[in-house]
């Protein structure tokens, strides 16, 4: 739509002021990429490569529901998928002791760990991107964001099941109605994060930390995850079970034919 038009029927302006209705509508006959355009001299610089330096403050500890702690209980160390070189997750991949980068670019935000070369991308809302379907689970799930201020907000859902989706220390898993939210923002050569993680299937109330990193011109290192050296810390792992004696598994129902 013409706005030389719409000013025509609309009427004559004052004083070369638009009138507030008339304002209005021409906000919403811009497309939303040109408004995300519009605003790039507005996108807080937040690129380049963060060396980690920890939490911030002090971090209450995770209140798990009784589900969590059995499953903490039960589940068998030498069954984690760390000693198959599966990647770590959000939270507990931006807590890990490896650096990583930012890559801010107009439709997306590419977040690069050099643990396990995990690569992360954040779809900035106002642009086309892949919708997620009802089966599209993930290990980094999907990720969402968009700029307030001077900060990137960054929301994540659709994780697949973890066994160590919140912490590998104590085995606390997370479900696949895990939400992770994550507020970056920079302070001086220093890289900030507000990160609340909700699962209400482990946790009987929100987790969240802050943490921190220092800007650096040290470039990331590969990971390069060898599966056969991963596996061989899990030789020395006692189980908590012995098959096949220890316990008696239940009967199974007889086969029937169709």
């Amino acid at each position: 739509m013409a706005l030389r038009p719409l000013l025509t029927r609309a009427g004559t302006l004052r004083n070369g002021v638009i009138p507030v209705a008339l304002l209005a509508i021409c906000v919403q006959v811009i497309p939303s990429g040109a408004v995300a355009q519009g605003m790039a001299s507005a996108v807080p610089g937040l690129s380049g490569v963060w060396d980690r330096r920890g939490i911030v403050g002090e971090t209450r500890p995770m209140q798990l529901t009784a589900r969590a702690i059995g499953f903490g209980q039960a589940f068998d160390e030498v069954l984690s998928p760390r000693y198959d070189c599966s990647p770590a997750a959000a939270p507990f991949i931006i807590r890990d002791p490896y650096n990583f980068s930012v890559e801010q670019l107009e439709d997306r935000v590419l977040l690069r760990y050099e643990k396990d070369d995990v690569l992360r991308t954040v779809w900035l809302r106002g642009f086309e991107h892949p919708e997620p379907g009802p089966y599209d689970f993930t290990i980094q799930g999907h990720s969402v964001g968009w700029y307030e201020g001077d900060r990137l907000i960054v929301e994540t859902t659709k994780f697949v099941f973890d066994p160590i989706g919140l912490a590998n220390t104590g085995n606390v898993p997370s479900s696949t109605l895990k939400k992770v939210t994550e507020r970056y923002w920079r302070d001086g050569n220093s890289l900030m994060a507000e990160v609340t993680t909700e699962d209400p299937l482990i946790l009987s109330e929100p987790y969240a930390f802050r943490f921190r990193w220092e800007l650096t011109e040290v470039g990331l290192e590969s990971y390069d995850c060898d599966p056969e050296l991963a596996r061989f810390p899990a030789r020395f792992q006692p189980s908590n079970y012995r098959d096949p004696d220890w316990v008696r598994l239940p009967s199974q129902p007889p086969t029937v034919n169709p």
